[in-house]
């Protein structure tokens, strides 16, 4: 098949599409202008066509469905230089020009795979993201944050919405917090989501009127040394965080089974991994073995979730092949410059 990759030179993008390429797909990849420092990423790869385009234009996007028999739908506004408006723009209008163009230019797409994600389960309402059971397909929040989780909600309806009212054959994957292995770590070599720097900048200026709460923040304040180290993360519960990741590469093998798998016609999933970190078992592991200290601390927001992957298990097939201690290996391996199956994220915006 010809299958358009929307970001296909992204974190996700570029480990699906070499994937693709395996199988015996041709691959087009739509490219932002703006995120031209990793227009060429794919250049050693015969059967792919990368083509420069907007979302938000009608013209750009009908150019770049013409001709594919299905669309993996990655591209968003996410982290980047990009106010409320845009990422409305881009996020919900640049999947209804999607959506329309495959109603013009291609009306017998095999599949339209939409990227979505886990933070369509977290409630407006709540300061932080505490479960005891695991997440279900059925437990999406009745408000959703701005700019990113509303408007990624937003796609995804139409995704659906164009399945039921045009025949689209759309299906969308919620994803699971990614960790691609080469920024598992840190510039200081410490593993960066663990890491006692990026929650101290993150609570380091924020004071509240709530005794507990600003309890909590001067502790944390007090036990940071200005060096970096690891952070057991606790709940204000004092139960320390656990969090729901999946590896790029199970991503991407997720999403060659929704265009494979007539199943996922019509249906939602959730896609996430084996790597479910426990920052109370993680944090000793990882500092036992790259020899750093560790500080404990309180933070006010709540993190403490898994997800339920039945759905995807039982109707796609589908099982990861990754957990924490595969991440760190292929991360190390990574480091020592070795060879291994992940594609690294590179640039973005013309950053490192």
């Amino acid at each position: 098949m010809k299958i358009l990759v929307t970001g296909g030179t992204g974190r996700v993008g570029a480990n699906l599409v070499t994937r693709l390429l395996n199988k015996g797909h041709d691959v087009r990849t739509l490219v932002y202008p703006g995120d031209a420092s990793r227009a060429n990423k794919l250049d050693a790869f015969a059967s792919v066509e990368t083509v420069t385009g907007d979302l938000r234009n009608l013209d750009d996007v009908r150019s770049a469905v013409k001709g594919v028999d299905a669309i993996v739908h990655l591209a968003a506004a996410f982290g980047g230089p990009f106010d409320n408006r845009q990422y409305l723009d881009i996020n919900a209008m640049g999947t209804l020009n999607l959506l329309e163009s495959v109603r013009t230019e291609c009306p017998n797409l095999h599949r339209f795979v939409y990227a979505c994600t886990e933070a369509v389960y977290w409630r407006l309402e709540d300061y932080g993201r505490y479960f005891e059971e695991p997440i279900t397909e059925d437990m999406v929040a009745r408000y959703h944050h701005m700019p990113y989780f509303l408007t990624k909600w937003i796609g995804e309806e139409l995704a659906m919405t164009y399945y039921y009212q045009y025949e689209v054959p759309a299906t969308s994957f919620r994803f699971s917090t990614i960790i691609e292995p080469s920024e598992f770590f840190n510039e200081d070599g410490v593993p960066a989501r663990l890491a006692f720097s990026s929650v101290y900048d993150r609570y380091k200026s924020m004071n509240s009127s709530d005794p507990d709460t600003q309890a909590m923040l001067d502790d944390l304040r007090a036990q940071w040394t200005g060096e970096d180290q690891l952070l057991l993360n606790r709940n204000p519960n004092g139960v320390p965080h656990k969090q729901h990741f999946c590896d790029v590469r199970d991503i991407a093998r997720g999403l060659v089974l929704g265009i494979e798998k007539d199943e996922a016609v019509g249906e939602e999933f959730t896609l996430g991994g084996d790597a479910v970190i426990d920052w109370g078992e993680a944090v000793p592991w990882l500092a036992e073995r790259y020899d750093l200290s560790f500080a404990d601390a309180r933070t006010p927001e709540a993190n403490y979730f898994t997800l339920d992957l039945t759905k995807i298990q039982t109707r796609l097939g589908f099982k990861s092949k990754h957990d924490l201690v595969n991440i760190v290996e292929t991360a190390e391996a990574i480091r020592r410059g070795e060879a291994t199956d992940v594609v690294p994220t590179g640039v973005r915006y013309g950053e490192n």
